[in-house]
């Protein structure tokens, strides 16, 4: 293992619960996304092309959620079809796994 393995993505699946807007609670698996990943995802917003950044929040969450053993959750014809509610139900989750709010978590306890 790399002595820099502390800065590259951990292969770890996270289980979370995850509540649905109609009060149904799943228990879903994600993995931490990439640096790559999200970079991608923010040039995807910022694309000229309307499709391109319309489906940028799904394509990143498809990048995220997975099955138990890691493998993808989503085909890309599914999470093109994903609802408002579930979008903005897992967004944020993509986010905590991928460690996106943990320093302003840190700040906080501070």
């Amino acid at each position: 293992m790399s002595k820099y393995g502390f800065l590259l993505v951990k292969p770890e699946i996270h289980a979370r619960e995850v509540k649905m807007p109609d009060g149904s609670t799943h228990t879903l698996h994600f993995k931490q996304i990439s640096a790559a990943d999200f970079r991608g995802y923010q040039l995807d917003e910022q694309s000229d092309d309307a499709s391109v950044r319309t489906a940028a929040m799904q394509k990143l969450v498809a990048a995220s959620l997975c099955e138990d053993d890691g493998k993808p959750a989503l085909t890309a014809t599914e999470y093109a079809q994903l609802t408002i509610e579930g979008l903005n139900a897992l967004f944020p989750v993509v986010l905590e796994v991928g460690g996106f709010n943990r320093k302003a978590d840190a700040a906080k306890k501070d």
